[in-house]
């Protein structure tokens, strides 16, 4: 909200396998991108973006509103 992060902004561990669903609100239009898996969604005042995945690729990976190159978090797989 109004350029700042709020939430879980640290490291978030998921299991190698996991189903995921990580849901964005944002108060600006932008792209919700996770790095490694190369998976976006469109994200804005209006419409949440969610990205839905098998977590099948160990590492960490970072998070992010892709045209603000806001970080939101980092997905750590294994």
């Amino acid at each position: 909200m109004g350029g700042q992060v709020t939430g879980d902004t640290g490291r978030i561990p998921v299991a190698s396998g996991d189903q995921v669903t990580i849901t964005v609100t944002s108060d600006a239009t932008d792209e919700i991108h996770l790095h490694g898996y190369d998976l976006s969604a469109p994200v804005g005042p209006d419409a949440p973006g969610t990205l839905t995945f098998q977590a099948s690729i160990p590492g960490v990976f970072e998070v992010e509103l892709e045209e603000l190159g806001t970080l939101l978090f980092t997905l750590q797989v294994g």
